[in-house]
């Protein structure tokens, strides 16, 4: 797959922010060029964030250009949309504005994320370990990079959004049809062909909704599409709404407490908990860079209309929804892994530890990882060579 964020260098005053933001350390600077690791690059958009300059950007698909390759075309809407509205209503007006672009069909998935809510509180009961489940593809990239460990606790389902457009590909599979899905974060940007080539996905294009967002404001109307959710599905994407502590099911927001509930269950410290729904943004999915309000709103929003979405669990067989979540061959088990943090701290007592950022590495530590894989050397530190 294509890198997801790119580096556009002309005004960039290396000012380290980028690099000093990245929760997985998986941007340097090496010869005054920003170099951003695609393999450890999670998608989580706190670069793009950081940086003043916006030099550092992802790549959107012309959508003129994409509708014409077609015959039929049909639009995902992601669930997290309804947090940016004040009524219920407001979503069937925003279909048919999102239809107005050159849409044959606008499709919601919400009764989808429905039944695999249902199902994870079924499935994590008696396990006997704390099952994990995330939909979000930048926390399952965290999860398979930093804690292989931990693939077996993570629920085996395929994206909600994924499923969807399966389900369509094979309802018109006489057709030329395009499915394309309107997303509310960079990570599941990925979850498509294009731009990322993302060959393995059913989605064959995926678009911000910020990018679309002044368009569909001009194009709506009194107008409405028939489109309905499912309230089991909306309590999926906010985490305030995730289960029941009573149940011993939880949900945690944000990389900073993610990373620290991972380590918990990794080194088998977090008892009593059946279940934990993990989200990269804050409140959940409706805290999506790409949304135009805030989660603060949003989840009120949500909380008052959850009693209007009345729409039908989806029916899925197992075969329909399963997926299981691999790792390479090649990843470290947990012994190996013991062994390589021992060479990466030992290499690391030897550095100043003042995490300056002037080697062009985040902290430290992230030199110390790159001198222990031979990549570099000490001589980077330029404290050290005072």
């Amino acid at each position: 797959m294509k890198p997801v964020i790119s580096y556009l260098g002309n005004s960039c005053k290396k000012c380290i922010k980028c690099v000093k933001s990245c929760p997985t350390d998986a941007i340097s600077i090496v010869n005054e060029q920003v170099i951003i690791d695609k393999d450890k690059c999670i998608n989580c958009d706190i670069c793009i964030q950081a940086c003043d300059q916006k030099v550092l950007r992802v790549k959107h698909v012309d959508l003129q250009k994409a509708l014409k390759k077609h015959d039929y075309n049909i639009a995902l809407i992601s669930t997290a949309i309804l947090s940016d509205l004040k009524t219920y209503e407001e979503i069937k007006n925003i279909a048919h504005a999102i239809k107005k672009f050159g849409f044959d069909e606008v499709v919601q998935y919400s009764d989808i994320e429905g039944i695999l809510y249902k199902q994870a509180l079924r499935d994590s009961v008696g396990k006997h370990k704390v099952m994990l489940t995330s939909f979000c593809p930048t926390i399952n990239k965290l999860i398979k990079n930093d804690y292989p460990t931990l693939i077996d606790h993570l629920l085996p389902y395929d994206y909600p959004v994924e499923i969807a457009a399966k389900k369509l590909k094979a309802k018109y599979k006489d057709k030329n049809i395009g499915i394309y899905s309107l997303c509310e974060c960079v990570g599941k940007l990925t979850l498509a062909k294009k731009p990322f080539d993302n060959n393995e996905s059913n989605i064959d294009y995926a678009f911000s909704i910020s990018q679309m967002f002044p368009q569909i404001n001009k194009l709506k109307d009194d107008q409405q599409e028939n489109i309905e959710m499912n309230k089991y599905g909306v309590k999926s994407i906010v985490s305030d709404l995730y289960g029941n502590r009573d149940l011993s099911v939880i949900s945690v927001e944000g990389l900073p407490q993610i990373k620290k509930a991972l380590d918990l269950i990794e080194f088998d410290q977090l008892k009593h908990v059946d279940l934990i729904a993990l989200f990269n943004c804050f409140q959940g999915c409706i805290g999506g860079y790409y949304l135009w309000s805030n989660p603060f709103e949003g989840c009120f929003n949500i909380k008052s209309m959850l009693s209007e979405c009345q729409k039908d669990t989806a029916v899925l067989d197992k075969t329909e929804y399963q997926k299981i979540h691999t790792i390479n061959s090649n990843e470290q088990n947990f012994k190996e892994r013991l062994a390589w943090f021992n060479k990466v701290n030992a290499i690391l007592e030897t550095l100043p530890q003042f995490d300056c950022g002037s080697c062009g590495f985040a902290n430290c530590r992230g030199l110390a990882s790159r001198i222990a894989s031979g990549e570099v050397d000490a001589s980077l530190c330029r404290v050290k060579r005072r």
